[in-house]
């Protein structure tokens, strides 16, 4: 219990150094430049979201996620993964650099193609030690590998000075992970390659890839729209204004993979699910009033202070990006819901109402709107896929019911 505190303290300082970053990036190489760096992340993030099997949520969920055996596999599984995202980077680096001209060369995407190849290798053992609520493990390598990346910004920054930054503390953050997971194992590192669990993975992992997939659109699609319409500049001011108001989302997002889902996997276990859940929920939706209200009254004064007044949102944009990242917030509980209780698709099919709202922003876009627009979509196409998710919650507390008066 002493170690609860972990996992929420390791994703705010995750985003706490992202946030940093992109401020350090901001002063010393400019808003220009900012908004193509923030497009090699957003690449980046695309590949791991695309290829995310949940692999260390298996091993959290499984019931033979201790054994020896089944973490060899698991981790044959992710490296497989880390050569495939790898691959994909190296063939779509030229298209990349055709399709936003202007940006980033061939040479500099194919450079991200380290990044999923060190994370593939990555040893498992810290995430295995979270089935104990044990988390010293998960703070000495995420958060180690976020120290070594935060290190670096400003030097490669100052050193380089274009967007060719990013590329540097990007590779430095996944060779501090995988090299942190193995010193702090206490297994050795072992590699399997069984037919029978990797199609155990995809059977689990396969809806988590849809909703990955549907999470980058709901995440991040929205900025490659204003890549393609506006200039580098009014990318970076977008980006960080969504940077900011995700950074709630984001962190209560990670800390429930940590605390929800493991709590929510014993109280099915125990038959009392109906009992956890509501002050989960009510959780949550404090959290999420708190991060809408608190983003539209403070972020504008925030990020003209921190980035500079080229950065600053006009109030009807803080007023959308508000909005929408109050409603994923308080998303999050239900996601973890249907993980727990192995409707892996459903967060998919809430975040298709999402997605789909990227249709109007597209449409905004084009019609030479102002970014205000584009966030309001994005605020419809939240509360839209939040409502989604709890009708299909439904169906969890009927068999969780069920199951408690059969008990």
């Amino acid at each position: 219990m002493q170690q609860r505190w972990i996992p929420w303290a390791v994703p705010i300082w995750a985003e706490i150094a992202a946030l940093g970053r992109s401020v350090v990036f901001a002063w010393i190489i400019g808003a220009d430049q900012l908004g193509q760096a923030m497009m090699l992340a957003l690449v980046v993030r695309l590949t791991e979201m695309a290829s995310d099997l949940g692999v260390d949520r298996l091993l959290l969920q499984a019931p033979d996620g201790n054994s020896a055996r089944f973490q060899a596999e698991l981790q044959g599984v992710a490296l497989i993964r880390g050569l495939v995202g790898a691959a994909v980077l190296a063939v779509l680096a030229p298209a990349l650099a055709g399709l936003f001209p202007g940006g980033p060369n061939t040479l500099t995407y194919l450079s991200l193609a380290i990044v999923p190849l060190f994370r593939g290798l990555a040893h498992l053992d810290f995430r295995r030690a979270e089935r104990r609520f044990r988390y010293r493990l998960l703070a000495l390598v995420e958060g180690g590998a976020t120290a070594a990346m935060a290190v670096l910004v400003a030097p490669a920054a100052l050193v380089l000075g274009d967007h060719r930054a990013m590329v540097v503390v990007l590779i430095a953050h996944a060779v501090s992970y995988s090299a942190l997971s193995h010193i702090v194992a206490s297994r050795g590192f072992r590699l399997r390659f069984s037919r029978t669990a990797m199609l155990r993975v995809w059977s689990f992992g396969a809806p988590l890839v849809l909703n990955a997939g549907l999470l980058f659109l709901t995440f991040y699609a929205d900025r490659l729209i204003v890549a393609r319409a506006f200039d580098w500049a009014t990318l970076a001011l977008y980006g960080v204004t969504l940077q900011l108001a995700l950074l709630p989302a984001q962190i209560v997002g990670r800390a429930a993979g940590s605390l929800v889902l493991p709590r929510l996997r014993e109280a099915l276990r125990q038959r009392n699910l109906l009992a956890v859940w509501q002050p989960v929920v009510n959780l949550h939706a404090g959290l999420a009033l708190v991060v809408t209200c608190g983003f539209i009254l403070l972020a504008p004064i925030l990020i003209d202070v921190i980035y500079g007044s080229a950065f600053r949102p006009d109030l009807m944009l803080a007023l959308a990006i508000g909005v929408a990242a109050g409603f994923r917030v308080l998303r999050t509980p239900y996601s973890q819901l249907a993980v727990a209780t192995g409707r892996t698709g459903d967060p998919a099919r809430a975040n298709l109402l999402r997605a789909a709202a990227l249709v109007p922003a597209a449409g905004f876009a084009a019609a030479g709107l102002p970014l205000a627009a584009i966030g309001a979509a994005a605020a419809l196409g939240e509360a839209a896929a939040t409502l989604r998710a709890v009708h299909l919650a439904h169906h969890s507390f009927d068999q969780s019911f069920s199951n408690e008066v059969t008990a």
